[in-house]
C-alpha cells in the first residue's frame, strides 16, 4: 500500500511540474508577456530553462499567423485609418523611401529587443498598418522572437548582464 501511495504522490508531483511548463508555454503566446516573460516566469519558479526555451519560442511563433489572420478578419488597417486618417498617411508618404530600404531590419530590431510592448503582437499590428508583405513580415517577426527569447534566456542564466 505504501508503494502505491509513493507512486501516486510522485505522479502528482510530475503533473504539477508539467503544468508549470504548460503555463510557461501559454504565457509565451500572450500579448506583452510573450517568450521573454515566459522565460522570466520559469526562472522565478526554478524550472529548467533549457526545457522552457523551445516551448517559449514555439508558443510565441504559433501566434504570429493566427494574429495576422485575426487582424485581417477584423479589417484592422481600416480601423486605424479611420482613427488617425490623413496625419498618419502624410507621415508614411514622407518617409516611404527610407522605410522601404530599412523595413525588415527595423521590424527585426523592434521585436528582437526584449522590452515590454516590442514583441510579436505589436510588430504584427505595425506590419498590418504599414501594409507590409505578410510572408516577409512573418519570417522577420519570427526571427525577432527567437532573438529576443534567446536574449531573455541568456540574461536569466546570467551569461550576459545589462550592467
Amino acid at each position: 500500500m505504501v508503494g502505491l501511495l509513493r507512486v501516486v504522490y510522485k505522479s502528482f508531483e510530475v503533473m504539477s511540474i508539467m503544468i508549470e511548463y504548460l503555463i510557461a508555454f501559454i504565457m509565451s503566446g500572450t500579448p506583452v508577456i510573450e517568450g521573454r516573460g515566459a522565460i522570466a516566469y520559469a526562472a522565478a519558479l526554478g524550472l529548467n530553462l533549457w526545457y522552457v526555451f523551445p516551448l517559449a519560442i514555439l508558443g510565441n511563433l504559433i501566434i504570429i499567423p493566427i494574429t495576422f489572420w485575426l487582424l485581417d478578419l477584423t479589417h484592422f488597417s481600416d480601423w486605424v485609418y479611420r482613427l488617425f486618417g490623413k496625419r498618419f498617411e502624410k507621415k508614411i508618404k514622407r518617409y516611404t523611401k527610407q522605410f522601404e530600404t530599412w523595413e525588415e531590419l527595423a521590424l527585426l530590431l523592434f521585436v528582437a529587443v526584449p522590452l515590454p510592448v516590442t514583441g510579436a503582437f505589436t510588430a504584427i499590428a505595425i506590419s498590418r498598418i504599414l501594409n507590409l508583405k505578410k510572408r516577409k513580415s512573418t519570417v522577420v517577426i519570427g526571427a525577432g522572437v527567437i532573438i529576443s527569447t534567446t536574449i531573455a534566456l541568456l540574461l536569466s542564466l546570467g551569461i550576459i548582464s545589462l550592467l
